[in-house]
Order: C-alpha cells, then sequence, then structure tokens
C-alpha cells in the first residue's frame, strides 16, 4: 500500500457500511469523525479474502486522541462454528493452529464467503472439515470471540451427523475424535480444552439439554 490507499480504503469501508463506524450515545470511546493529525497512521492497515484489519482514529475517555485496532472479517459476516453430534458422542477435530503453534481440540467452523448465510457456511465446513452432511442443524446464538480487537461475531450451531468420512489435512486437521461427555470432562478437566467456539457452543448445548446431554 503506498501511503494513501490505508486511508481511501477506510473511507470507502466507512461509506459502504457506516454499521460499523455508529457510536452508541454512551460509548466512552468514540471514533472520529476525520482524521486527526496527531497519532497516526490510520486507516486499512491490512486485507485479504478473510479478514480486513483497520486502524480507527478514536477518543478515548480521558480526552486522549489515537488509534484503535480492529480486526473485521472481510466478507463482513464472522462465519459460523457447527457442534456436530453423531450418535451419543460430540465430533472434535484435532486441528493445528498457526497462531498458537499448538494443536488444539476443536468443532469444525470457518469463514464465511461473500452473501453464504451462517447456515450454508456451518453445512459447508461440516462436509469440508469432516466429510459429513448436516442431517439437523439448529441454530445456538451468536459468539464474539474476542471482544478486545475482533469486530466481528460468528453463528453456533448444533448438527447432527452420520460418523465422519475423512479430515482435511490440508487445512492442519490431524484426526478426529468421537467424545461421549464423560470422555469430553476429562479432556476438560486435562486442561487440553481450550477451543473459545467448542467451550461456547458446549455450553449452549448442555444449557439447552441437547443430545448427547438430553435429560431423561
Amino acid at each position: 500500500m503506498t501511503a494513501a490507499e490505508p486511508s481511501a480504503a477506510y473511507e470507502r469501508l466507512r461509506r459502504d457500511h457506516p454499521d460499523l463506524f455508529a457510536d452508541p450515545p454512551d460509548a466512552p470511546v468514540r471514533i472520529l469523525p476525520s482524521v486527526p493529525a496527531t497519532g497516526g497512521p490510520y486507516g486499512v492497515c491490512y486485507r485479504d479474502p478473510y479478514i480486513t484489519v483497520v486502524r480507527d482514529p478514536v477518543e478515548f475517555p480521558g480526552g486522549g486522541v489515537g488509534g484503535h485496532v480492529r480486526v473485521l472479517p472481510t466478507s463482513l459476516r464472522g462465519g459460523a462454528a457447527v457442534l456436530p453430534v453423531c450418535g451419543d458422542r460430540i465430533v472434535l477435530v484435532r486441528h493445528f493452529r498457526h497462531s498458537t503453534r499448538q494443536w488444539h481440540w476443536e468443532i469444525p467452523r470457518g469463514f464465511a464467503e461473500p452473501g453464504e448465510s451462517p447456515e450454508r457456511t456451518a453445512r459447508r465446513e461440516l462436509h469440508e472439515e469432516i466429510g459429513v452432511t448436516a442431517l439437523d442443524l439448529t441454530s445456538l446464538g451468536r459468539l464474539h470471540t474476542d471482544t478486545g480487537i475482533s469486530g466481528g461475531a460468528v453463528e453456533l450451531f448444533w448438527a447432527r451427523v452420520d460418523p465422519p468420512t475423512r479430515v482435511d489435512a490440508d487445512e492442519g486437521i490431524e484426526s478426529v475424535a468421537l467424545l461421549d461427555p464423560r470422555e469430553l470432562d476429562v479432556l476438560q478437566d486435562r486442561g487440553d480444552l481450550t477451543d473459545s467456539f467448542t467451550l461456547a457452543a458446549l455450553l449452549h448445548v448442555q444449557r439447552r439439554s441437547l443430545p448427547p446431554f438430553s435429560r431423561s
């Protein structure tokens, strides 16, 4: 990017999607209507098909002016994460994540494609990651994964599926596990389950008594 490009891209984003720059009446951190002469640079810092990183010009509660960074989904939809259940077992994948440089037990998830509904994203990710079709799909609600830096929200789902047929090794998925609630407790007790999408989906499923946590 040239020096002018981040600012021009930012103004286009601001013009086309004013909801992303709205200030609630009681917002303690306000996005400034124009770029100040100090505290820069401001604008779109990075963009690819998945994320857009912006640095907003803001006024902080104490009156200071500076930049505040946000990560937005480029599609303007945060994507979907889906907790698959096969019989009386939860399906998790063992996924290597570059951001942590670690392996994680997770539910399938992914970014939305342009114009794609959350339901379609959930079904697509199930097929791509573990080779299954959702026989039933139930919305669990919305998750803001990291309110400190991420401006996107992800839709959570529960799905009933047949046994997985494969894993997507190209995405860094090594294996798949089918776990009953007791085995899941052991995984959590050992500290081996730290993924926010998975933990949030499990909370919703347990609260709603969806399989495999149905009350008899």
